[in-house]
């Protein structure tokens, strides 16, 4: 069987689960109705749990204490977030490479909030005032008696020459649909080039950093370049077309353990990634990209190689990491402050059995946001918690077509078993039934019927003429 029949064949199996997933989504679909709360019934709660941020840690503390404080009627529990939507942020490699529509991998989190009391407020979080115990937010000033920061990071793109100018991120839906721009724009640009030389640097895309983000990034272009875009171009098929991912660590993936980045390094070679391991990109022109391995040249690059706390998160008067985010006890409390938590990548936690921080990744995100819904109910009951310990489940790296790198346990898996698992994974783990079966839907028809490879353009433009990216 091809590699498009086992991709098939999988989406199938994953759609198996999915029905499971339906009878429990009927089941919670006969929840009652979400009751809306004011601001003053807010002010006047006993106690007010106030969660900053709507990402996977916030989300997984609030279901948490829905579930744990059921009974507590004198409770409040608001999410603050400036979108009233969670999105699926491993998703976005599907949305990048033509086999999924954007509005699938974002979730309404008034979708999941039927029945549960939790409540929502959209509004930017402008100031945390840990002393008065309060935040400022664009929707007014919210006191709190428990509060759980869970602001995410965003992408930091370094001071280095030419790097902030010439470079692209990789963070949200717009990110991958101006990925996939890009890429049709390099090979229209090659197309009407008469010169090898400027061919060869259309043709040459250039990914900084080898973390999890720049090896599934540099993948996905390189997949949807050989399974989608250059079918259209069958006069460039031939071209040198070169695809590098650099990394400053001796090893990809470094958070991983040594065989699951020997194999990510394997299954990225094989497509024709080239990867360059302890090598920093020094500085950037719209021609070429500097490397402490010499010049590549190239007209395309993305950077992937760090993130950094929001500035409402680094601002904070307290201890942080090197990157702003907020150094965490073992119960993944700010030390002094046992009523402030913070979880996600606003937090930075230390691994006791490794020494090294949790990863950034939705995995830990969650664990985190289990355990202080857990350990905020249990403070409330007047009961201890035992210290954070983060146990993975495994790590998994989606790498192209049918393929990828799952590591669960001691087992190292590649190819089509780790590229059905990554799939199976993220789709039981998205918050809403629908969302899932229209992802399913798109995945089966991309597999059938070819990736989507039209040109879709964020921008608006303002009574001035001005034009802006969405």
């Amino acid at each position: 069987m091809t590699g498009k029949g086992l991709a098939i064949v999988g989406l199938g199996i994953a759609a198996a689960a999915v029905g499971r997933r339906l009878l429990a989504a009927s089941v919670s679909m006969r929840r009652l109705p979400h009751e809306s709360e004011t601001e003053e019934s807010y002010h006047s709660a006993g106690t007010r749990i106030l969660i900053l941020g709507a990402g996977f840690g916030g989300i997984a503390t609030a279901l948490e204490l829905d579930k744990r404080l059921e009974a507590r009627t004198d409770t409040s529990i608001l999410v603050v977030d400036k979108d009233n939507s969670t999105l699926f942020t491993p998703l976005l490699w599907t949305v990048a490479d033509g086999r999924s529509n954007p509005s699938n991998i974002v979730v309404p989190v008034r979708a999941f909030q039927r029945g549960r009391r939790f409540h929502l407020l959209q509004a930017e979080v402008e100031k945390i005032d840990l002393d008065s115990r309060q935040v400022h937010t664009s929707a007014g000033t919210r006191p709190y008696d428990y509060l759980v920061i869970a602001l995410g990071s965003v992408t930091t793109v370094p001071d280095l020459p030419g790097v902030r100018e010439h470079s692209l991120i990789f963070q949200s839906p717009a990110d991958a649909l101006q990925l996939r721009n890009h890429l049709i724009d390099a090979l229209e640009a090659a197309h009407n080039s008469q010169d090898p030389k400027e061919d060869a640097e259309w043709l040459t895309f250039v990914v900084g950093g080898g973390g999890d983000t720049g090896v599934e990034l540099a993948a996905t272009i390189s997949d949807y370049l050989s399974s989608g875009l250059l079918s259209q171009y069958p006069w460039l098929e031939d071209a040198p077309v070169r695809v590098v991912v650099a990394g400053r660590a001796d090893r990809l993936v470094p958070m991983s353990d040594p065989k699951s980045s020997e194999a990510v390094r394997r299954e990225l070679e094989e497509s024709g990634v080239e990867v360059l391991t302890g090598v920093s990109i020094e500085s950037a022109t719209e021609r070429s990209v500097r490397t402490s391995k010499g010049d590549i040249p190239a007209r395309t690059l993305f950077w992937a190689a760090g993130t950094a706390a929001p500035s409402v998160v680094s601002d904070l008067p307290v201890e942080h990491a090197r990157n702003g985010s907020l150094i965490v006890d073992d119960h993944l409390r700010l030390p002094g402050r046992p009523e402030v938590y913070a979880v996600g990548d606003s937090a930075w936690s230390v691994d006791p059995r490794t020494g090294m921080g949790v990863p950034p990744t939705a995995q830990a995100a969650e664990h985190e946001g289990r355990y202080v819904g857990r350990a905020i109910a249990a403070a409330i009951n007047g009961i201890p918690t035992k210290p954070f310990r983060f146990r993975p489940l495994g790590h998994m790296a989606l790498l192209g077509r049918g393929t990828g790198v799952a590591q669960v346990g001691p087992l190292t898996l590649t190819g089509p078993p780790a590229w059905l698992m990554w799939h199976s994974y993220y789709l039981s783990h998205i918050p809403s039934w629908r969302n899932r079966i229209r992802l399913l839907l798109d995945w089966l028809l991309a597999g059938l019927t070819g990736r989507e490879t039209s040109q879709l353009r964020l921008e608006t433009r303002s009574g001035s003429g001005e034009t802006t990216r969405l």
